[in-house]
């Protein structure tokens, strides 16, 4: 072929070797002097560095030969490696790479491909040999030279000398797919490479890597569970988040280390982050990593001990199964690692609900009781085909969390009515069913079956679905109710069937609305917070979590239903857990219910403690700005650039007064004096991070009717719930369904000839 052309080629490998530097492999010095000069001959240069060398023919197919580059990869490490691509025929696409002889060929494709990778490896051989991870790093986009350089990066889990093939092929610019054949054909390509000869034989020399013991501490001295990410200078985590099995999950930065336990590490310098929940300022460090590193102390930075005030945590609502984050959505994981991941958030209860998609297989974790296992690995021989050799450790801390397994009604015959949680059962099977799909098609019949178990009844993800696009609270808008959020509560609120919703997730106008309605008639529904963990948020359990005041910890068999009899009876609150708000008191008293003789002046009052960070984080690489993440968090709270948030204090949910708190973690007294005209519930909040349940204040014994509106839109809601619901309800319940809407509607226009003011 004639010589590529000298200015383009330069161009193209001098990017190469750029990105080389960056990846942490950079050249030696003189070869990247040379490169640098105007006369220099690339192909010389770099044909030493060149671990691959491809050749593409008129068809798109890539034949792939082993350059010089010595075969050296480090274990737990990654390296990379100049890729030589001939491209006589100028073909279009972007390069991919796969290997051969390895089971579980890794190539950074998308959550989807790693996850039916993972429901293959449940052999283990098979995972023992998916032992080597590939991508291409950087611009993988064909230059159209007929001479390109490229870089491959190679991660291995073993140490030793390892066997593998690579293929590098042109596919599609927009998809995975090899330019000259169908996704069949590539699969059945794939599984002949070896026969064909198309791909590259290594003889891999892996160095090892060493085991670096992690010794966590509470600021205190106490060990415990925490997160723990560990980067790179190029940012990639460690372990491979491609090579991870349970507990460590591919779609997590971190991982859940306990005092003790071990990360397995390449030598190299390292960016440590650790944390346990929000309740904890995030720990940073840089770490060098060499022959003579045995351990890493970690001392962890509280900032805010709710516990110590009588207030512990639960998150209502997480999963181990059902969920495509999982290995086998339809199995999940085990207690003991889900209690892992409860721990290193810092929960004192993990309410893990089985729902659909896992209910067969998860159901035999349910016992009526809270638990506290082991954080043991769940499957040691996958586990140790993996490579996970490591031995959990107990900490001084482990008792204080506990799961209990209940349900989350969803993917059943009644979830288009939405998804129902029932929390504290003793029995998890609806009476005369066999399958799910014998379950009632709407909800009443499954909250009443619930709480005829004194189980706490209500609903998931409360906003799904319930946004009109206004931002006032209250609102008088009706939705569509065409979601899945807290749908059918407007109907089992008023017949005393739904104790709660949940939410924390969404924008508040959605999840708090009908809850402020119901509310203002005088019904004594609980908001609590929640994290659909790792469904609609896979950051870890307590990205939404609820605050309940106690007067013991929550603990043993029966730690939920303590948790459940604080919320029926006491004072909670809930949020993202990065601010808080203790003791709301009417007039001094704390309670959940209030009396006073007349109409007239209140003080409500109550301790505030946030916390974030002096100035707010800069904006992502490529971005002009910080955006705020997503759902309930302190940072959309932030007035401007100054650390100060807005508290405000509610009447009926109209705010009638604010004030302006530093939130630099101090514990703050708060105090408003508003004038009650008539019964009345009042809270407290800092949107977006953190609201109280309600005190309910009845003047003279009159009951709590605030707003006319709020009970015709009740009353309207329903209609507008059976006009979108009701063809979901089978022909034989239809009618007992229709008869339960009108008489949550006659108790509606009850009420509205109750209330006293518009």
């Amino acid at each position: 072929m004639p010589e590529p052309a000298a200015q383009p080629l330069l161009a193209s490998a001098s990017r190469a070797v750029r990105q080389l530097a960056d990846l942490g492999d950079p050249l030696p010095v003189e070869v990247t002097a040379q490169l640098a000069k105007p006369e220099a001959e690339p192909e010389a240069l770099l044909r030493p560095f060149v671990l691959v060398d491809v050749r593409i023919d008129e068809l798109g197919n890539a034949v792939c030969t082993p350059g010089a580059a010595p075969p050296q990869l480090v274990q737990h490490g990654w390296r990379s490696f100049l890729v030589r691509v001939e491209n006589p025929h100028r073909i279009e696409g972007k390069l991919v790479t796969t290997s051969t002889g390895v089971y579980g060929v890794i190539d950074h494709l998308s959550h989807s491909a790693r996850i039916a990778l993972r429901d293959t490896l449940t052999v283990v051989p098979r995972i023992k040999d998916a032992w080597l991870n590939t991508t291409i790093a950087g611009p993988s986009v064909l230059s159209g030279l007929e001479v390109d350089y490229k870089i491959i990066s190679l991660y291995s889990r073993e140490h030793g000398v390892r066997s593998a093939g690579l293929w590098l092929c042109v596919a599609d610019e927009h998809n995975h797919h090899s330019l000259s054949r169908t996704p069949v054909q590539v699969a059945s390509f794939r599984t002949s490479l070896e026969d064909r000869d198309f791909s590259a034989s290594f003889e891999f020399d892996c160095a090892s890597a060493r085991d670096i013991q992690l010794d966590v501490r509470e600021p205190d001295g106490r060990s415990c569970m925490a997160s723990i990410t560990v980067r790179d200078a190029q940012g990639r985590s460690y372990p491979s988040k491609a090579m991870r099995l349970a507990p460590d999950m591919f779609f997590h930065e971190h991982v859940y280390r306990a005092t003790g336990e071990v990360i397995r590490l390449p030598e190299g310098r390292y960016e440590i982050s650790a944390i346990r929940g929000p309740e904890y300022r995030p720990v940073r460090f840089q770490a060098d990593v060499d022959s003579a590193t045995d351990v890493l102390a970690i001392t962890l930075d509280r900032w805010v001990d709710p516990a110590s005030r009588g207030y512990y945590s639960g998150d209502p609502h997480i999963h181990a199964g059902g969920c495509s984050h999982y290995n086998v959505p339809s199995e999940g994981v085990t207690p003991e690692t889900m209690i892992r991941h409860v721990r290193g958030e810092g929960l004192w209860l993990g309410s893990v609900l089985t729902w659909a998609p896992c209910y067969y297989h998860q159901k035999q974790f349910f016992s009526g009781e809270s638990i506290s296992p082991p954080a043991e690995l769940e499957c040691p021989a996958m586990q140790q085909a993996q490579g996970m050799t490591w031995r959990p450790k107990p900490t001084d801390r482990d008792a204080e969390s506990v799961l209990r397994y209940d349900l989350e009604v969803s993917g059943f015959p009644s979830s288009h009515s939405g998804h129902v949680i029932l929390l504290g059962l003793t029995d998890q099977d609806y009476p005369g069913t066999s399958v799910i799909e014998d379950w009632p098609s709407w909800n009443l019949p499954v909250l009443r079956w619930g709480r005829s178990q004194n189980a706490l009844a209500g609903y998931a993800h409360c906003g799904v679905g319930l946004a009109v696009g206004t931002d006032e609270l209250p609102n008088y808008v009706i939705p569509g109710f065409h979601g899945i959020g807290s749908n059918e509560i407007v109907v089992d609120v008023p017949l005393g069937a739904a104790d709660f919703q949940c939410g924390g997730q969404l924008a508040p106008t959605a999840e708090l609305n009908i809850w402020y309605h119901l509310l203002n008639v005088g019904y004594r529904t609980l908001m609590l917070g929640e994290t659909d963990y790792p469904c609609m948020y896979d950051d870890g359990p307590g990205v939404g979590r609820t605050y309940v005041r106690l007067d013991e910890p929550p603990q043993g068999p029966r730690a939920l239903e303590a948790w459940i009899d604080g919320l029926r009876e006491g004072t909670s609150y809930f949020g993202d857990g990065r601010s808080h708000v203790f003791d709301l008191a009417v007039d001094g008293h704390v309670t959940r219910e209030h009396s006073v003789a007349e109409a007239g002046p209140v003080q409500v009052s109550a301790t505030f403690a946030a916390w974030l960070p002096e100035e707010p984080p800069p904006p992502p690489a490529g971005r002009p700005a910080y955006s705020a993440p997503v759902g309930w968090h302190l940072e959309r709270a932030r007035i401007g650039t100054s650390r100060a948030v807005l508290v405000e204090v509610l009447v009926n949910g109209v705010p009638m007064a604010s004030q302006e708190l530093v939130a630099d973690g101090t514990e703050q007294e708060v105090s408003f004096d508003v004038t009650l005209e008539r019964s009345s519930w009042l809270a407290m909040r800092i949107l977006r991070s953190v609201h109280t349940q309600p005190i309910f204040v009845e003047i003279a014994g009159r009951p709590i009717r605030a707003s006319r509106r709020s009970a015709q839109w009740l009353h309207d809601s329903v209609d507008a719930l059976w006009k979108a619901k009701s063809g979901f309800i089978r022909d034989s319940e239809r009618q007992a369904a229709r008869e339960a809407y009108d008489a949550a509607q006659e108790i509606y226009r009850a009420r509205l000839d109750e209330c006293e003011v518009h």
